[in-house]
């Protein structure tokens, strides 16, 4: 009966509709973004410096996690953005630390070969390692349920349903453990900055 989209009455108008519709969202969506880009930014940067003092690979990780946020398509769905943000941040950082260490138990050289100067990914290898040293003593201080809880979530990747399942603890508990140690890891590991 109808050979084009356009051949049917109203339909084009309603198609335009929602073309501005979509327009419309994305702009608002842009415009939330780079709000969000110029004022937590700079937090970022200041959050990673702390445990990087090379500011290109601080950058990096900025940009590294604003991509991460909006890959996951969740602008529009958060309460708080910035807490999500610094969630990918911290994440990126412990990833990358992660990274290295493995990548440098892997390499194996004669001393003879090797310039014994510091050089500045020696430096940051030891600001990592010392940044390690203080958030595995930070998660030891931590109450035993507390750190059971923090570990099944992040190493384990249990959803906080499963965790409760296993421990005999409500989700809400679960919650109230995980939140206890991101706030005590939080100050913990950066109070010396």
């Amino acid at each position: 009966m109808y050979e084009d989209i356009a051949d049917i009455p109203g339909a084009a108008t309603s198609m335009n509709d929602m073309d501005n519709d979509c327009a419309s969202t994305q702009a608002v969506e842009d415009r939330t973004l780079d709000r969000l880009f110029r004022a937590e930014a700079p937090r970022l940067a200041r959050f990673l410096r702390r445990s990087i003092s090379n500011h290109d690979e601080v950058h990096d990780l900025v940009q590294d996690t604003f991509v991460s946020f909006v890959s996951a398509k969740a602008i529009s769905r958060l309460r708080s953005p910035e807490a999500y943000l610094r969630t990918i941040a911290r994440h990126l950082l412990w990833g990358r630390v992660k990274g290295l260490r493995l990548r440098d138990k892997a390499v194996h050289l004669s001393i003879d070969d090797v310039d014994l100067a510091v050089l500045p990914q020696q430096e940051w290898m030891m600001e990592a390692s010392d940044f390690l040293r203080r958030y595995e003593e930070a998660l030891a201080e931590l109450p035993e349920r507390t750190r059971t809880v923090f570990r099944l979530h992040r190493q384990e990747e249990l959803t906080y349903h499963e965790i409760a399942d296993r421990m005999g603890i409500t989700e809400r508990g679960v919650k109230y453990h995980m939140k206890k140690a991101l706030i005590y890891l939080d100050r913990r590991v950066y109070a010396d900055d």
